[in-house]
């Protein structure tokens, strides 16, 4: 009895009624909105989390080319060479390892690194004269070699001091808006 009461309702509806088809518009719509809310916040995420690591490699890569070459350094220097037109922040200089040839030549090499900062880069620019003798000692010739890299981009703040034996360098990077911030102090190889 119950099954054909049920049975005669359902044969007299033709369709929904305008409160249901609202309601379930409703519905729809709230789950659209988490949905579309959702995707920015993931958007809005993942730039900041892009900037963040871009302004941490930034740093992370000066930090480690300063630090490998002031390791290496005998003599540094912080003053800017005003003869030339970018700003040196940092020139150092140490004598390589004497080493030989295919022909017993004796061969030494002497590093000037120089930091230059303009533009929010950092650049890194190597001067190698490598002295060449013969196997009896005597001079025969100087090789030059020079190259430059980019070493960081997006530094809007760079320090650079000596003191006390050690080197202190500061490394801000600005990506969007995240920043970031470190100071390395570095020690440089002992005196002989």
């Amino acid at each position: 009895m119950i099954f054909r009461r049920l049975a005669l309702i359902n044969e007299s509806q033709k369709g929904f009624t305008l409160i249901e088809l609202m309601v379930g518009l409703a519905i729809i719509a709230s789950v659209m909105v988490g949905i579309t809310a959702t995707v920015f916040q993931t958007f809005d995420v993942n730039a900041k989390s892009a900037n963040h690591m871009a302004a941490s490699m930034q740093v992370q890569n000066a930090g480690h080319w300063f630090s490998q070459d002031i390791q290496m350094a005998q003599v540094i220097a912080t003053d800017d060479d005003v003869g030339t037109p970018e700003t040196e922040v940092l020139t150092l200089l140490w004598i390589g390892w004497e080493r030989r040839d295919q022909h017993n030549n004796q061969l030494i090499d002497t590093y000037v690194v120089s930091y230059t900062y303009d533009n929010n880069k950092i650049w890194r620019n190597e001067d190698v004269d490598t002295d060449k003798y013969d196997s009896g000692g005597s001079f025969v010739e100087t090789i030059e070699s020079t190259s430059s890299v980019l070493v960081a981009e997006h530094i809007t703040t760079l320090t650079v001091s000596a003191t006390g034996g050690k080197v202190t360098v500061g490394i801000v990077a600005s990506v969007g808006d995240t920043v970031e911030d470190r100071t390395y102090e570095i020690a440089p190889r002992p005196a002989h």
